[in-house]
């Protein structure tokens, strides 16, 4: 049950680390993200940088 618990509280952890971290590049100005070559990839890159890949 225990491990059940931790999977769930895991799961919520990860997607608001992940609706944090996408919405934190969203947020940075477009010139920003076109020199960090982010345009039109930000929720790529917020899954690889929360969930690995």
């Amino acid at each position: 049950m225990t491990k059940a618990i931790n999977a769930v509280r895991d799961s919520f952890a990860r997607r608001f680390a992940y609706r944090r971290t996408h919405q934190a590049l969203m947020s940075l100005p477009m010139r920003t993200r076109i020199d960090c070559d982010l345009l039109g990839r930000e929720e790529e890159t917020a899954r690889a940088a929360v969930y690995g890949g």
